[in-house]
């Protein structure tokens, strides 16, 4: 018998280290991918609260989402005047909090509101491209609103996951309330959800 020597016994520790490297990489590339499907359902879920806050409270019940310096926040709010959410009405608090604001944003700024580059596509049946410089699509206020009679805002609102690659778009239907999660993904768009 013969023994093993040190080159053959460091080459064997080599790929054994090139194995354990690729495979936690591979780990953690996975963990930000799941990290990045619960927060875009986060979201969802707060918006579908506000939508049945209104319902239940017989009173207009909605988000807006406020950018500063590049960073996101949502605020929530029930209308307390009975002419729906609006910055004037919040700033003199007739329209008031019903629960306390979120940051929109995740893993240092990985997971954040964003579109990921101007080539990315419309949502289907739509055609063109996105504007990258704006992922809240909800009119110049970006208010995202919930009225009593089960209508809403129109628009949408789009996530990034820029280590991914990766996008959502959560968008509302104006006159049903209804909203649908879209997915993008190896450059196409994939609705994976809606109520």
């Amino acid at each position: 018998m013969r023994g093993h020597s040190l080159l053959e016994l460091l080459v064997v520790l080599a790929l054994i280290g090139m194995m354990v490297f690729l495979w936690t990489g591979d780990l953690r590339s996975t963990e930000r991918e799941r990290d990045f499907d619960l927060f875009a359902k986060e979201i969802f879920s707060m918006l579908e609260t506000c939508r049945w806050k209104a319902l239940n409270e017989r009173a207009y019940a909605g988000a807006i989402v406020n950018e500063t310096n590049n960073e996101y926040a949502m605020s929530f709010y029930l209308d307390g005047n009975s002419n729906g959410i609006r910055q004037n009405d919040i700033l003199q608090r007739k329209d008031i909090p019903f629960r306390s604001p979120v940051r929109l944003e995740r893993a240092s700024g990985d997971l954040a509101p964003g579109i990921l580059d101007s080539s990315i596509p419309e949502i289907p049946p739509k055609k063109g491209t996105l504007d990258a410089a704006d992922p809240i699509k909800f009119g110049k206020s970006n208010i995202i609103s919930f009225s009593p009679n089960g209508d809403s805002s129109s628009g949408t609102l789009y996530l990034a996951c820029r280590s991914r690659q990766q996008m959502y778009a959560i968008v509302l239907y104006g006159a049903t309330a209804k909203i649908s999660l879209w997915k993008f993904s190896n450059h196409q768009w994939q609705m994976v959800g809606d109520r």
